[in-house]
Formats: C-alpha cells, structure tokens, sequence
C-alpha cells in the first residue's frame, strides 16, 4: 500500500543520510523498512529524531552491511537483552547513526518469544521524490509496548486516534 505523504519531515542531516540509503540500497530491489523515531515522524508521530533504524531480515542485514562496509562502525552481531534479542549492527552517514536490525523477538510474559515484524504489512511512502517503506503505527505500537516503552506506544496511539478523526 502506498500513502502519498509524509506528515512532518526529519532534519536535514537525517535528510541526508536517508536519501544516501535509498539511492545504495533502494528498499525495492533489497528490503529493508525504516522504523524507529524517523520512521514513526513520517507518519505523523511529532518526536524527535536522533538516529535512523532500519530493519530488514536476517539475510538481508549482512548484504546492507557488505553496502556499507566503509560506514559500518559495529559489525552485525547477535545483540540480546532480558526482554529483547536481534541482529545489530551501526553505521554512521552524515554524522548521523544508521541501527541495522533483523529478526527482532521480544520476550512475552508466558516466556515465549514473538515478532512484530511483519514485512507483508509495510507502507509507502512518498518522500523527496523517492519511496520509503514503514510498517502501520498500529504495528509499531505494539512492538513499543512489547519492549515496555508504554509512554512511546500512548502517543503513537494517540496519534492513530486524531488521524482518524481528521
């Protein structure tokens, strides 16, 4: 699905470092979804942004960082915490820092791991002349309440209920 606009736009610096990212790693021909602060900003969410996280798949997280080898300055690991695991790797663009992320699973109460991650729900967006993928604030919610981070998931709720209502 594609959505036509982008609602607030990021600073120029991060500016810079997306557009670096979609013109050597265009997420059509390699898939990767911008998440995080920038990627909730673009639907509307009014936070601000410090870094650029991209999530693709655990194949796909080694090809972006074969991309970019010359920007990486931490390798793609296995990253785990009591609540969280994924793959992690940084890069740095623009002075900005780019977090490379896979197979997120969060920890559930019942002590089963799951995913919000659902690539067959991402959007597109048109932005600056190009297209960026995000997944649904719905699905980005949950994923912040799964992580605990209740504050984040209220006001993207809160942000779902006002769209819907405009």
């Amino acid at each position: 699905m594609t959505v036509n606009f982008t609602l607030f736009d990021l600073p120029e610096p991060h500016i810079r470092a997306l557009d670096f990212l979609l013109k050597q790693i265009p997420p059509n021909e390699c898939l990767w979804v911008l998440t995080g602060s920038a990627g909730l900003r673009l639907q509307g969410v009014d936070i601000p942004i410090h870094d650029l996280d991209i999530q693709t798949d655990g194949k796909t997280i080694y090809f972006i960082q074969k991309r970019l080898a010359e920007f990486m300055k931490t390798p793609v690991h296995l990253w785990e915490s009591p609540s969280m695991r994924s793959l992690d790797g940084r890069a740095e663009i623009e002075g900005i820092e780019i977090e490379l992320l896979a197979n997120v699973a969060h920890l559930l109460p019942n002590g089963s791991w799951s995913t919000y991650t659902d690539f067959s729900r991402l959007l597109w967006l048109d932005w600056h002349e190009r297209r960026v993928a995000v997944f649904p604030l719905a699905d980005e919610a949950d994923a912040y309440e799964s992580m605990g981070r209740n504050e984040k998931a209220a006001l993207i709720r809160e942000t779902i209920k006002t769209a819907s209502r405009s």
